[in-house]
């Protein structure tokens, strides 16, 4: 997310609040705390008060990191007190399921605490308007505006708060599970019989694969299904590194595929038949192949500035309008909202249909992927070599580069304005900067550098031709960051 909002103390001891994509991620205990919670729902129910949107009431949701009920509660009672009446999920729920049940109740907004792919000592508030889809600047601009009015009088409105409106209990869960039932065309994978291992990576996704493959009769190996607020020591984020369980038990149970979901459940990752990692760009390109060639689909084709060529060729083989934005899904969702898109996607993981819901989601990317795979009559890895036939072979590597808090500043300003001749021998022919910076390179590779607004992280993404030559254009990058921050 490009600006994302957190909570940070001045010499003053008072809050200085940014209000970003979607909403706020910030440490537990050190900025994330209820008081602050309290802070922040006031400005979104004074943002509701205002703008009125279609609806009534308000969902409110959690995933399942330390304290997240505690935290659900606090905001249901600030809500509450404002006249909206609350539904309250009664156990962690996907950040789609949250959605899909604001969507099914006609209600004006979501209020769901999760800290998505994050590491574990984060937390976060996710706002979803009444569309079903990440907030738009305009409305994250709101609620900036009314958190800065309320900063005037912080001991205030960060006070406990009493319950006005009635809140209730609801479970969004089982209608969501019905409506992908109906969405995906689970015969065709019922016809296949699949055997296919799932990763819930200890979110708040688990349950949701196994319950609908075995209801149509698939076998379901599953990890990390139970609740787990340290996510086991490794980050919920479906990526080669933190998926080395699931790739092996894929090849321990002769699996036909793995399929993984992130913290809030709302990202992908696979695993083919051979038990190797299949990132978010190859299925992309796959679904995106089959939503055409399969289900007869057209329309936009959006993705974000670090997503693969692949799905530009894609376009340009089946005569697709594509759209390049910014990272971050609320510009994909943007795109949907006012244009007839088929599919947009990013890099991370997050990948959403239209014709779905605005709101990306892995659990349904993970089934048309299986129905993909049952349609065709192909493996996974056969799938994503048709892609490549027609693509060319493109392999993709990413390094998240860790520097201290301090540094971050600092290094953001040198990258804004870092511009290399030549990377890893080869000569730049472009420099990009829509978000972050690219260098595009003579031989069709590139290799792009963003700083984290949650983390004291930038993220080095590059592609090629080979995995080696990936790897070795990523690792370059890190070198000249390091060589940045160090001055030499």
């Amino acid at each position: 997310m490009k600006h994302p909002f957190g909570i940070i103390m001045d010499v003053m001891s008072m809050p200085v609040i940014k209000f970003g994509t979607e909403g706020w991620r910030g440490i537990i205990a050190d900025d994330f705390t209820v008081a602050n919670v309290r802070l922040a729902t006031h400005a979104m129910a004074l943002h509701l008060k205002e703008v009125n949107p279609p609806g009534q009431g308000v969902m409110v949701a959690y995933d399942c990191r330390a304290q997240s009920e505690i935290f659900a509660q606090t905001a249901a009672q600030v809500l509450s007190a404002y006249g909206f009446p609350v539904s309250v999920a009664p156990h962690p729920v996907s950040s789609p399921a949250a959605v899909y049940g604001m969507l099914s109740q006609k209600m004006q907004g979501c209020v769901m605490f999760t800290a998505s792919h994050n590491p574990a000592a984060f937390h976060g508030i996710k706002f979803k308007p009444y569309y079903g889809g990440a907030a738009l600047t305009d409305i994250t601009l709101s609620i900036e505006k009314h958190l800065n009015t309320l900063l005037s009088d912080y001991e205030r409105w960060t006070e406990p708060v009493e319950a006005g409106a009635p809140m209730q209990v609801f479970d969004p869960v089982p209608g969501y599970l019905d409506n992908l039932h109906q969405f995906i065309e689970m015969d065709l994978i019922q016809a296949a019989g699949f055997k296919i291992a799932t990763d819930a990576m200890h979110g708040s996704g688990a349950g949701y694969l196994p319950a609908l493959l075995t209801r149509i009769g698939c076998e379901v190996p599953a990890l990390r299904e139970e609740r787990n607020p340290y996510f086991g020591g490794i980050g919920p984020e479906p990526m080669e590194s933190n998926l080395h369980d699931l790739m092996r038990l894929v090849r321990e149970q002769g699996a036909h595929a793995g399929i993984a979901v992130d913290g809030d459940g709302d990202r992908v990752g696979a695993v083919d038949e051979k038990g190797d990692f299949v990132d978010s760009h190859r299925i992309f390109a796959v679904t995106l192949k089959h939503l055409v060639e399969h289900r007869g689909w057209s329309g936009e084709v959006v993705k974000t500035f670090s997503v693969s060529r692949m799905i530009q060729r894609l376009c340009e083989h089946f005569d697709l309008p594509l759209t390049t934005t910014p990272i971050g899904f609320k510009f994909i969702c943007e795109r949907m909202l006012n244009g007839d898109v088929l599919m947009g996607g990013e890099e991370s993981g997050g990948l959403g249909v239209k014709r779905y819901m605005l709101e990306r989601d892995g659990v349904m990317m993970g089934l048309l992927l299986l129905e993909a795979m049952a349609a065709s009559g192909k493996t996974l890895s056969q799938l994503v070599e048709e892609v490549f036939a027609i693509t060319q072979p493109f392999h993709y590597r990413r390094i998240d580069a860790h520097f201290e808090r301090e540094q971050m500043p600092a290094l953001r300003e040198q990258l804004a304005t870092l511009s290399l001749n030549t990377v890893a021998g080869l000569a730049v022919e472009r420099v990009d900067k829509m978000d972050g910076i690219k260098h595009e390179l003579v031989n069709g590779s590139w290799l792009l550098m963003r700083a984290s607004g949650t983390e004291p992280v930038v993220r080095i993404y590059a592609e090629a031709e080979t995995p080696e030559a990936a790897r070795h254009l990523a690792e370059e990058g890190e070198r000249a960051l390091r060589q940045l921050i160090s001055g030499s």
